[in-house]
């Protein structure tokens, strides 16, 4: 893989190594072999557990991977974890959790909708486990009453929030039933914490969901001038989830790589623009911080499963890897434990896939498909792998250019 900068240097990228080196590189006779699949019946390495505990939301953001939209996946309902449901799975967690500190997210839904469930869940984990145990929840933050985040924010509970930018573009999707935007009462919420709890925004995190990165210039520039936004920094920046339902289209690179320098240079004339900032560094950081390691050529294929360290018990008390994996990929519940026969096949079934189309692929260092693309078919893998090169290819143009500018830090 080789790419060209605005200088007309070319730059080729050395898959065994991970090195990038001056020049156009041939690099096709280079294959991948994977180890052969191995049957696991053990998470040794479990310290996460990620609760969902309502299906109930008080939004119906348009994207939302619970709208009826993705095929594999439940709408929203009205089930909602009980108090023993909480005690059964603290007791699972006694028993499979592999290591200490542990750490216990709170995910719906909308987990402020039943507030007294999430304090009952902190505080009989604090009993339980003490100072080797700590949470989180993810919120829309549009219910969070300034009481609610005094008993949060003195239980060291981080604070997860989604804001999507600036009012307008966070109420283009982020909407209640009534079409009505959120951005208000998040902003609220977010205006209270900044104002009297400043110290404490180590523990809130801003997760971002771009539809498009299209109006991210002038996302970037109302960020940083509003009073509250510019002393904050989204810990995420993401693009909608693939749904095939809709289109997935095939991206092309010469097309984005315009479309990326437009970026890149917006960002060079306004470096104090965070939001611009952010989003730069989410692109690069795979090749900012990748490992300098010549590979053997036969090399482990992570599959997540059995090296995760954590995994999700929705509302239905039904286990899953994570959170973002399509709710008809469940792996065993927590009455009757995991399936390891399931978990298995949910495994080799990616690693079987992993296997034929990796092989001679010049992104799989840099690619970002994990079990969450098993649900797809052979056809739909093929658009994703398409991206998947298509995006490394562009991120390291990026990462050279920046470095080219002297644009790294």
């Amino acid at each position: 893989m080789y790419i060209e900068t605005t200088r007309h240097n070319y730059y080729s990228y050395v898959r065994q190594t991970g090195e990038i080196v001056s020049g156009i590189v041939p690099d096709d006779d280079f294959v991948w072999t994977f180890n052969s699949y191995r049957a696991f019946s053990a998470m040794p390495d479990l310290d996460t557990f990620i609760l969902g505990i309502t299906e109930q939301c008080n939004l119906r953001c348009s994207y939302c991977c619970y709208s009826g939209e993705y095929p594999n996946n439940r709408t929203h309902s009205s089930r909602v974890m009980t108090r023993s449901n909480i005690d059964e799975i603290y007791e699972f967690i006694q028993q499979h959790a592999s290591k200490r500190p542990l750490y216990i997210a709170f995910y719906g839904g909308e987990p402020l909708l039943h507030y007294d469930l999430l304090k009952y869940a902190i505080d009989k984990g604090k009993e339980r486990w003490g100072s080797e145990v700590s949470f989180s929840v993810s919120s829309n933050a549009t219910l969070l009453s300034e009481s609610k985040a005094e008993w949060l924010i003195a239980n060291n509970v981080r604070l997860d929030f989604s804001i999507d930018g600036t009012a307008k573009y966070h109420n283009r999707n982020r909407i209640d039933s009534n079409g009505n935007g959120s951005f208000t009462r998040m902003y609220k919420s977010l205006a209270y914490i900044v104002n009297n709890h400043y110290d404490y925004l180590s523990q809130v995190r801003l997760l971002m969901t771009l539809p498009s990165n299209d109006e991210l210039p002038d996302m970037a520039r109302e960020w940083n001038e509003d009073p509250i936004l510019k002393q904050l920094t989204p810990s995420q920046i993401t693009s909608l989830a693939p749904n095939f339902t809709k289109e997935v289209a095939k991206r092309d690179y010469n097309i984005l790589k315009q479309h990326y320098l437009h970026l890149l240079e917006v960002y060079e004339h306004h470096r104090d623009w965070i939001l611009m900032k952010a989003y730069i560094d989410g692109c690069i950081s795979d090749w900012k911080d990748r490992p300098i390691l010549k590979v053997e050529r036969s090399v482990p294929m992570s599959t997540c499963m059995p090296l995760n360290t954590k995994l999700f018990i929705d509302a239905s008390m039904q286990i899953a890897v994570c959170e973002k994996i399509s709710d008809k990929f469940r792996i065993g519940s927590i009455r009757d434990g995991i399936d390891w026969e399931t978990a298995n096949k949910q495994a080799i079934d990616y690693y079987e896939k992993r296997v034929r189309r990796c092989s001679h692929c010049q992104a799989i260092r840099m690619c970002g498909l994990c079990l969450t693309a098993v649900e797809f078919n052979d056809e739909q893998w093929e658009s994703l792998c398409h991206n998947e090169r298509v995006y490394s290819r562009l991120y390291m143009w990026l990462f050279c250019e920046m470095a080219e500018r002297n644009l790294l830090e």
